[in-house]
């Protein structure tokens, strides 16, 4: 498929790591630059940058009379948007990052409803984060995403990625490849699905 039958796609990537000295900004700044070379639009919502509060009042709890924290309003905008959802995950101790959960959880599951997810996991170690994404597909599937089948670990990411996010080896390009092909085919089916509800 051209570059050019593929523009029009909207991503929305979750960085979970919050962590100083964090590997996930090697991750996401590579899977941004494949996204981009084929067509994607990739909108970013960072644990790091966005700081919530540790999970108290979510979006859906603020009535009318309430005004919302700008931050989560710009959050739920890219939800909104996003034809498919990218989940960059590390694992802390075998589990999911809390930055990760703690921003998913502010929202609720109709805001991310009918689009696909994708997983991609890494670590330092050997097993590249697989622990953290068996608990993040059972998350996305309860917050109404399809989480595909495809999941993109990445082990060794240290010696996988450089600083600015370079592949060392063919191989993570052929990897991301694709993990991006078969997101790009639910993303597409599943807007086709949404469109033919909303003309009901």
């Amino acid at each position: 498929m051209s570059m050019a039958t593929r523009q029009g796609l909207r991503a929305c990537m979750f960085i979970g790591s919050a962590r100083e000295k964090r590997l996930g900004d090697r991750v996401s700044k590579f899977m941004i630059s494949q996204m981009k070379k084929t067509g994607w639009t990739v909108d970013v919502v960072d644990a790091a940058e966005a700081d919530l509060p540790v999970l108290k009042k979510p979006i859906f709890f603020y009535d009318k009379s309430e005004e919302v924290p700008e931050v989560l309003g710009s959050i739920l905008d890219k939800i909104k948007i996003a034809d498919a959802f990218v989940i960059v995950t590390c694992e802390y101790n075998h589990c999911l990052p809390p930055g990760l959960l703690n921003l998913i959880d502010h929202f609720a599951p109709s805001a991310y409803s009918k689009r696909p997810s994708g997983i991609v996991c890494y670590s330092p170690g050997m097993f590249g984060g697989i622990r953290a994404a068996m608990q993040a597909r059972c998350l996305l599937s309860e917050i109404n995403t399809v989480s595909i089948p495809n999941i993109f670990a990445i082990p060794k990411v240290n010696n996988c990625l450089d600083s600015d996010g370079n592949p060392t080896d063919d191989h993570m390009i052929s990897g991301a490849q694709k993990h991006l092909v078969e997101l790009e085919w639910y993303a597409r089916a599943l807007k086709v699905a949404r469109d033919a509800d909303s003309d009901k």
